[in-house]
C-alpha cells in the first residue's frame, strides 16, 4: 500500500547527495503546497496544490522531496509506471517546486534501469540512472527547472577476468550479465570488438540461460522480440578462462574465435545449433 509523505527530506548544506530510495508515497508535503497522486490505477495523474501536471500513465509514486539550505525551491522525483510488458517498466520524472508553480520533465530513464543515486544543489537536482549498456556504469540526468540534460558516465577499466572461481560465478545467471560486467568485457576482447560486444549483448536481451557443460560455463539467450532471428552464445573454460562467442542467424552462425580447441565437444555443440 502507498504511504503518505508529511515531511520533506531536506537535505541540507551548499550541495547534498544521498543514495536513492523509492518511498512509494501518493502524497508529499513540500513546503510550496502538496504534491499528490490521483485516480484509479490504470489512469492516474499528478496535482501540485490542485493543479493538474498534465500526465497520465498506468501509475505514479512519489519516490520524495528534496531540498537544500540556500536553494528556493523544492525538488521531487515521481516513478511513472506503464503496466505493461514493454522494456523498463518504469521511468522518472523530476519537477522543481516553487511558490504556486511547478516545472517538470517529461518521463526519463525509459528502458533503462532504476535510479541508483541522487544529489541536489540549489540550482538543479541529478539522478544517476544505471544502464545495461556494456562500458556504461550509469546515466546522469540533470534538471535545472528548464533543461533537462543526459550524460553517460563510463565504467572504470578493469583487468580481464580471469580463470576458475572467476568463470563459475555466472552460474544460474541470465547471460547477458556477463557482458556487462567490465572485467568480463576486457576478457572477451580477445575475441570481440567494442561494437561485437554491443551486438553480444542485445543479442542476450531475451530469454537465455547460463549452465557448466563440461569444462566450460555456456551462456545461451535470444534477442528480445525477435528470437526467431537473433541469438548468441558464449562460452568461457574453466580451467583457463578462455572465451568464445557466436551469434547465430537465419543465414548461419558466425563465429569469434578465441584460443580454445574446436574439437571440444561443447564447442562443436554450440556450432551445430542453428536458428529454428
Amino acid at each position: 500500500m502507498w504511504r503518505v509523505l508529511v515531511i520533506l527530506f531536506a537535505l541540507w548544506g551548499s550541495a547534498a547527495s544521498a543514495d536513492y530510495t523509492a518511498g512509494g508515497y501518493t502524497q508529499a508535503q513540500t513546503r510550496f503546497g502538496v504534491l499528490q497522486v490521483v485516480g484509479q490505477l490504470g489512469q492516474q495523474r499528478v496535482l501540485f496544490n490542485g493543479s493538474d501536471l498534465g500526465i497520465e500513465n498506468h501509475a505514479y509514486s512519489i519516490d520524495g522531496v528534496w531540498a537544500v539550505q540556500g536553494g528556493t525551491q523544492d525538488w521531487a522525483v515521481l516513478t511513472s509506471r506503464h503496466g505493461g510488458n514493454m522494456c523498463g517498466g518504469a521511468s522518472q520524472i523530476a519537477i522543481m517546486l516553487t511558490a504556486g508553480a511547478a516545472a517538470r520533465t517529461d518521463e526519463f530513464g525509459v528502458c533503462q534501469g532504476g535510479p541508483i543515486d541522487l544529489r541536489v544543489t540549489p540550482e538543479a537536482l541529478e539522478v544517476d540512472i544505471s544502464d545495461p549498456t556494456p562500458r556504461v556504469a550509469h546515466q546522469t540526468f540533470r534538471f535545472d527547472g528548464a533543461q533537462l540534460s543526459q550524460v553517460a558516465v563510463a565504467e572504470a577499466t578493469a583487468p580481464a577476468a580471469g580463470a576458475g572461481q572467476a568463470v563459475t560465478r555466472w552460474l544460474g545467471q541470465h547471460p547477458q550479465r556477463l557482458t556487462q560486467d567490465p572485467s568480463e568485457q576486457a576478457r572477451f576482447a580477445r575475441v570481440l570488438t567494442p561494437l561485437q560486444m554491443d551486438e553480444l549483448s542485445r543479442r542476450m536481451s531475451g530469454p537465455g540461460d547460463t549452465r557448466q557443460e563440461g569444462g566450460w560455463i555456456v551462456g545461451r539467450a535470444c534477442q528480445a522480440h525477435q528470437c526467431n532471428t537473433a541469438a548468441a552464445a558464449w562460452a568461457v573454460r574453466i580451467r583457463d578462462g578462455a572465451p568464445f562467442a557466436v551469434f547465430y542467424n537465419r543465414g548461419g552462425p558466425i563465429v569469434f574465435a578465441g584460443d580454445q580447441q574446436f574439437a571440444d565437444p561443447v564447442i562443436t555443440s554450440l556450432l551445430r545449433w542453428s536458428l529454428p
